[in-house]
């Protein structure tokens, strides 16, 4: 699939809750995600189920893992399914034993939110040759499983990464210099500033530079912030890859008092985003529909296990959020 070998070129295995963009947010948020942490369900009871779905999470302590997971379950009950959960807490080893268990675990097909998509490829093969219906989420594996996937079910970031430039240009409508704060290196990533940096030329938005924040961590973002602070004393804006990052650049412009002389920009739609925007601390983020991917997910594979066709790529619904339609807007996480 071309999309797929576009995605990857520049693959590096990173989680991405999301990517899942918007796809790895701290669990330390000051408004978690309402559901509590789902515990791995392993070993259940699927004899009354008239289908049953393996689900390979990275990690379901991650606040958008949860709202997916969720509502997954609560879709396939209302179908009278069952959702066998997996929790490899990143680490692709176990994720790999984890999918080798779910062959004799009577699995019509399974979910796999991708941690190392090139790893995870033997294990794909093998759950396709037994029969098993594979949809993947939030991160596509390796062009080299393409044939093993029924589906897969995530954002377009590259989409994602103009929508956060259009946020920009409305945000400095007389142009001005911005940066950006990355997530660890990977498709996603890639992808977001790609996205970013190709809206915005030929504009008067000029990107002065670019940064990682390892492990996307919020008090790295917070460092970088300020590193760009003291470099470009005449910054305008910041692209942030995820809202939890933006919390700590937040934080830096908070500490330099350069709110209202900073737009900052995200990917996300979480609580703290929301409060953020409605401060006036944000401009506005690019929000991913968490619940919608669940409910496609689950309509991607009862289609497959009825041995109908289906799309091999389905894009998530993204949007722009800003003060002016924050009002139609409910985060989940």
């Amino acid at each position: 699939m071309n999309r797929f070998y576009l995605l990857m070129v520049s693959l590096v295995a990173v989680l991405t809750l999301a990517a899942c963009g918007s796809a790895n947010q701290s669990s330390s948020n000051e408004n978690p995600a309402n559901p509590a942490d789902p515990a791995p369900t392993e070993n259940v009871d699927t004899s009354d189920s008239d289908f049953v779905i393996g689900a390979l999470w990275s990690a379901t302590s991650v606040p958008p893992v949860q709202v997916i997971l969720n509502r997954l379950e609560e879709v396939a009950a209302e179908a009278n399914g069952t959702i066998v959960n997996m929790d490899a807490q990143f680490d692709p080893q176990t994720q790999a034993t984890q999918a080798r268990n779910l062959l004799t675990q009577g699995v019509d097909a399974v979910f796999v939110n991708v941690i190392d998509p090139e790893g995870i490829v033997p294990s794909v093969k093998e759950l396709h040759e037994a029969g098993i219906h594979v949809i993947v989420g939030t991160l596509p594996v390796s062009p080299s499983a393409d044939e093993y996937i029924a589906s897969f079910v995530g954002p377009d970031n590259i989409k994602a990464g103009n929508l956060a430039a259009e946020l920009m240009q409305e945000a400095l409508v007389d142009g001005g210099k911005v940066a950006i704060i990355e997530g660890d290196p990977g498709i996603t990533v890639t992808e977001r500033t790609a996205g970013f940096e190709q809206a915005l030329e030929g504009t008067n938005v000029e990107i002065l530079e670019k940064q990682v924040s390892e492990q996307w961590d919020r008090s790295r973002a917070l460092a970088i912030m300020q590193n760009y602070l003291t470099k470009y004393p005449d910054l305008d804006g910041v692209f942030v890859h995820n809202d939890d990052m933006a919390m700590g650049a937040i934080q830096a412009l908070r500490q330099e008092g350069k709110l209202d002389q900073v737009s900052v920009i995200s990917l996300g739609g979480t609580f703290e985003a929301v409060d953020a925007i409605e401060a006036g601390e944000m401009y506005g983020t690019v929000t991913e529909d968490l619940v919608w991917t669940a409910e496609m997910q689950m309509e991607v594979a009862k289609k497959v296990i009825n041995g109908e066709e289906v799309d091999k790529v389905v894009d998530v619904p993204l949007g722009k959020l800003t003060i002016d339609n924050l009002d139609s807007f409910t985060p989940t996480y």
